[in-house]
């Protein structure tokens, strides 16, 4: 005998000897059902600890359509077997991508339902179970032409269980909440709420990232960079490369949320289901705060971003964090809703193109190199060749102008130039007149990274990369390339430092 059972038995002795006339209360293990205590029952241990009750046992291809209707609005689900389609679907959102396997699971929870308990049997007084105004009404429609409807009433036993019977059956049962919660629910639950399905490899078919945001001026725009399958190795920042406002590499780390997160995007929930126009507009998407366009081999997305959600505090005051955005997306099949996507997931929404751009302006390793071009107020060409130690490249010769040159100094004269400056984007305003100095990297497989600079003020120049005006560096990092080069040419010292 457990302790509960035996301290009720306890005082019901004391009571008896007393001369008391109070009847055992009820052990349930449930809530006091409120308002009447009068028609509480007892009910032993042994009842109590009994196995659950059976109320439905049938095959789920048994049951051709349930209809739910609750304050949500509820869904028609219709089975697989009777529509001849090949899956269940649910008839208010036929047309959406829906999550399967909660669809099925709407006949096939109740295949097998079954109570915890009888709470009371021939109940006079439903209403205090909540099931004269229920939360839900389940109507079943059977292989065999007939039908069953159930109520879900109030919960009871901190929300564990909720009290069910049959429509116009007076018999209340206790059944698992968990169990019954998918019939309180709005049809919106059963959407499948990732917006663009995973690739296994998001790199080997990515085209072109366009995003435009209501903030900025400006497009950023990423692509694949021309011939980086062919160069791409363990030293590469990202296959990707941003070509606006600026031609920058990317640091592979920094930009893989900006480059990837529309594959395998998923909503918090789906608010509006196939929107109308004005519906659209209540939402933002007819002046949104940002559109995303992603183009390539097989797909044409355009991810529109429209008003913010903010959380509200226990108070009802709306916060002023961000915490979610209200999406739509094109381009995608079974995807007719406005979503509410999780602010979190949209990176680009606070995106600047500092934030993802590597800190070089060419990423190109030596051994990679083949020529080493400089022009202008100083003029130098570098020709290299580079073999194999074991496993690993190394360089083995650098000619300067067709003679010999110092192996090492050259080393510490690229490593210098590796580290030409990317701190200060331009993003407009190109330069005037002819570069005052151009230096061209030219990778073994004729790939070719130009850099052209351009007086700005005393103190400043501005660089060009690929033909585009891209940063604001230091002059005295120039003045210091061109001493480096000088100590290549005549035996000095590579100094890193400027």
């Amino acid at each position: 005998m457990n302790e509960k059972t035996r301290g009720i038995v306890i005082g019901t002795v004391v009571l008896a000897a007393l001369g008391a006339t109070l009847g055992v209360m009820k052990l349930t293990g449930a809530d006091k059902v409120p308002g009447d205590s009068s028609s509480e029952t007892s009910v032993s241990s042994s009842e109590a600890d009994e196995e659950s009750i059976p109320i439905l046992e049938v095959g789920v291809n048994d049951i051709t359509k349930v209809t739910v209707t609750n304050s949500q609005g509820g869904y028609t689900f219709e089975g697989a077997s009777a529509s001849g389609k090949d899956n269940a679907y649910i008839d208010e959102i036929k047309g959406l991508s829906l999550a399967q396997i909660k669809v099925n699971d709407v006949a096939g929870a109740l295949c097998n339902l079954s109570a915890y308990k009888l709470a009371e049997k021939g109940a006079e007084d439903l209403s205090k179970y909540g099931l004269t105004e229920p939360l839900s009404e389940i109507k079943i429609d059977f292989a065999d032409g007939s039908t069953r409807t159930f109520c879900i009433g109030d919960k009871a036993h901190d929300d564990r269980y909720c009290y069910f019977c049959e429509k116009l059956s007076s018999d209340v049962y206790m059944v698992l909440t968990s169990v019954l919660e998918p019939y309180m629910k709005p049809k919106e639950q059963f959407i499948d709420c990732t917006l663009i399905a995973k690739t296994e490899d998001p790199s080997q078919n990515f085209g072109k990232l366009t995003l435009k945001r209501k903030d900025l001026d400006y497009d950023m725009v990423f692509e694949t960079d021309d011939g980086s399958n062919e160069r791409s190795n363990a030293d590469m920042p990202s296959a990707q490369v941003m070509t606006e406002p600026i031609f920058s590499y990317l640091d592979g780390v920094k930009s893989s949320d900006v480059i990837y997160s529309l594959y395998g995007l998923t909503a918090m929930s789906a608010e509006v289901v196939f929107p109308t126009d004005e519906q659209k507009t209540e939402y933002g998407m007819d002046d949104p705060n940002a559109v995303i366009t992603f183009t390539g081999n097989g797909y044409d997305y355009t991810l529109t971003i429209g008003n913010e959600y903010h959380e509200k505090n226990e108070k009802g005051v709306e916060q002023s964090a961000v915490s979610a955005y209200y999406c739509t997306i094109d381009g995608a099949e079974g995807k007719d809703c406005i979503w509410k996507v999780d602010a979190s997931a949209l990176p680009w929404m606070t995106l600047k193109p500092g934030d993802v751009i590597t800190g070089l302006m060419t990423w190109n390793m030596v051994t990679d190199v083949a020529e080493f071009k400089v022009s202008g107020e100083e003029n130098a060409d570098f020709a290299l060749t580079s073999g194999k130690d074991g496993d690993r490249d190394v360089l083995e010769s650098v000619k300067l102008d067709g003679k010999d040159a110092d192996l090492d100094s050259f080393k510490g004269f690229y490593q210098f130039f590796l580290t030409c400056p990317t701190s200060e984007i331009v993003f407009e305003g190109a330069p005037e007149g002819d570069p005052y100095l151009t230096l061209e990297v030219v990778t073994n497989d004729g790939y070719t990274d130009k850099i052209e600079l351009f007086r700005d003020t005393e103190r400043r120049s501005i660089a060009k990369l690929n033909g585009r005006t891209c940063y604001r560096i230091q002059s005295k990092w120039t003045d210091r390339f061109l001493k480096n080069l000088d100590a290549v040419k005549n035996g000095g010292t590579v100094d890193q430092d400027y």
